[in-house]
């Protein structure tokens, strides 16, 4: 059975890595395009059909068993292992990190104590979800290779970071597979993240992050879906916001961290 001690202990883990990974050293500076996307407001976006509520998922994970907590806030940051399973996640490792930050005026201040939930498809490009039942199996459209959409046992699927003194979330996940919405109309929804962020008397935020990289396997045709999203490619929304939700993940310029891409994003909110 799952103990309290164990995910206590890994989540003290998880933010002692926050150092390795130059968080704690406060290296999330702007002059890259991490802090140029940082002085936009964050865009909203859909929350989709797969949020983890209490009953939906097929296969229920409850790391901390306080169950006053609802199963979407009940797991640690790491979604690439499950607390009393020994295997890991299939798929690319990447870590998330960034700032959630208030916009007031001119000024963008820190919010500590914001709570952060990530959900994601698996690496396969399946929802631990039971709404999640279309095209379990499809054709690549550039490789015409079959995919099988399956469910991995080892990947937690959703998690919860809840930011520090200086407002900073760190998550641990996989690139997610793309998935077919529309065959038809050869609609792929491209790799994506989902968020919830909520922080005291502002309102919640519900986006998604998506992915770019040179190392981020078969970016290429990656690029290719971000450009075709309808989702992504919300006209409502001007190409500067739309870009500002692409994450570039790279390798840690320190070569501290060897097995995962790095991608930094602050969420930044407003009344």
């Amino acid at each position: 059975m799952k103990r309290h001690s164990d995910f206590f202990s890994r989540r003290s883990f998880l933010k002692s890595s926050l150092s390795a990974l130059g968080v704690a050293a406060g290296t999330l500076a702007a002059g890259s395009a991490f802090g140029q996307a940082a002085q936009l407001v964050t865009p909203r976006q859909t929350l989709g059909p797969f949020f983890p509520d209490e009953g939906d998922p097929v296969h229920e994970i409850r790391e901390n068993l306080d169950f006053r907590l609802p199963i979407s806030e009940a797991n640690d940051n790491n979604l690439t292992s499950i607390i009393g399973n020994e295997g890991r996640a299939m798929g690319q490792t990447v870590y998330v990190k960034g700032r959630v930050l208030f916009q007031d005026g001119k000024e963008l201040v820190p919010q500590p104590g914001a709570v952060i939930i990530l959900w994601n498809a698996s690496s396969t490009g399946r929802y631990n979800h039971r709404g999640d039942t279309d095209t379990p199996r499809f054709q690549h459209p550039k490789t015409g290779e079959w995919i099988d959409r399956e469910h991995d046992a080892n990947f937690q699927y959703w998690g919860r970071s809840i930011t520090d003194k200086r407002g900073r979330y760190l998550f641990k996940t996989v690139v997610p597979g793309f998935y077919p919405v529309d065959l038809k109309d050869g609609w792929f929804r491209p790799p994506h993240l989902h968020f919830m962020v909520s922080a005291p008397g502002i309102p919640q935020l519900v986006t998604q992050l998506y992915f770019k990289g040179d190392k981020i396997p078969d970016n290429d045709f990656i690029q290719i879906l971000n450009s075709k999203d309808y989702i992504l490619r919300d006209s409502r929304m001007t190409r500067e916001e739309q870009d500002s939700l692409v994450v570039d993940f790279q390798p840690d310029p320190s070569g501290q961290i060897t097995d995962s891409l790095i991608g930094q994003y602050d969420f930044v909110l407003k009344f």
